[in-house]
This record gives C-alpha cells, structure tokens and sequence, in this order.
C-alpha cells in the first residue's frame, strides 16, 4: 500500500539488480543531491539529466512544494526539457 500521500509503494523487483526505491526514498537522495548542490555549485547555473521521467517530476514538487501525491500530473517525457524550474513555474505546470 503507498499511503495516503503515494510516497510509501514500492514498484517490483528490477531484474538489473538495481534497487526499487518508493518515492519517499527518492525523495531522501533528491533533498541529498540538491545539498550538496548548493554547497558546491552556489549561484552556478547546473542542469541535470535524468534517465526517466519520474526524477525531474519529483523534484519539480519538492522546488514547488506541490504534494507528492500530485507527481503524476506533472509527465515529463523522455528527452524534456524545462528552464528555470522555481516555485511559481513548478505550480504552473500542474495546470497544464
């Protein structure tokens, strides 16, 4: 069961080997990254590529403070590209 908020259900097994993390463990490594992010890079521009869509979702809801119950609605597709990801437009893209 994911919970109330989604954050909580974890997908099948991968066959790779690779872990099957819950959104709320995703979560944990994003805020990480993000961390070290600004200590390293402050006032640099960094772009960030991810190999699916669900990892740009997320932290479009953690920069928007939209409820990760919503990442769902935000379907990035493979090789999209967004610019200058910041609160009001992370909102705006729910709307869309």
């Amino acid at each position: 069961e994911a919970g109330n908020d989604g954050t909580r259900g974890r997908p099948p097994a991968n066959e790779d080997g690779t872990p099957h993390e819950t959104l709320a463990d995703q979560v944990v490594r994003l805020q990480q990254l993000i961390s070290v992010l600004e200590t390293q890079y402050s006032g640099d521009t960094i772009v960030l590529i991810f190999p699916d869509g669900v990892g740009p979702a997320l932290l479009t809801c953690l920069i928007g403070g939209v409820p990760l119950s919503r990442v769902h609605e935000l379907e990035y597709r493979s090789g999209e590209v967004r610019l200058n990801v910041d609160y009001p437009n992370a909102r705006a893209y729910l709307s869309r």
